[in-house]
């Protein structure tokens, strides 16, 4: 295994600043804004906006293996799998060079030691945020391309188990509402 930093695996960037490109007879685009990027490496709840195509540049867009990461805390991370979003701004754009598993360095992102190295380099604000320089200076456990699909493929089934663990938490919450609901109806 190898110790490299982030910059040297990945080409890294941020996302569209968007609100300068509002245009009410612009093109419609889903966008990538901070609620989209949720824990467990979950991406929906898009803005849908219109926008001055002229404007947006091609790494503004989704590609599928792109790793995105919230640059305010939590930090949370997220590797792309549709194509053509727009990234809005305070988000990291990771795109992983060749022999590099994008799935793998999500969840890597995901690990206490990088938070801790993010908490670190952060400023001192409220809540915390790490620069785009800070991002690229953080320093990663890389094994060979084998392993890295290994564990990408092994995380990514733990978290759809998670997935699909809340979906019942969520199901048996609202059964007992139900229940307690159909109890006030008797009065």
């Amino acid at each position: 295994m190898n110790k490299a930093k982030l910059k040297d695996i990945a080409e890294v960037s941020t996302g569209l600043s968007f609100r300068r490109y509002l245009d009410d007879a612009g093109e419609q685009f889903d966008v990538i804004v901070q609620r989209s990027i949720k824990k467990d490496g979950i991406l929906d709840d898009f803005d849908s906006l219109r926008l001055n195509p002229q404007n947006l540049k091609p790494h503004h867009f989704t590609r599928k293996g792109d790793v995105l990461m919230k640059m305010p805390y939590p930090y949370d991370v997220v590797c792309v799998s549709q194509e053509g979003l727009v990234i809005s701004d305070r988000i990291a754009i990771i795109r992983p060079h060749e022999g590099i598993d994008p799935s793998f360095i999500a969840h890597l992102l995901t690990n206490a030691h990088i938070k801790k190295q993010l908490y670190q380099l952060s400023s001192t604000e409220r809540i915390p945020h790490a620069s785009l320089k800070q991002i690229k200076e953080l320093e990663l456990v890389i094994p060979d391309l084998e392993t890295q699909k290994r564990y990408g493929h092994l995380l990514n089934t733990i978290n759809e188990k998670i997935a699909e663990d809340l979906k019942v938490v969520e199901y048996d919450r609202n059964l007992k509402e139900g229940i307690l609901n159909q109890l006030w109806g008797e009065f």
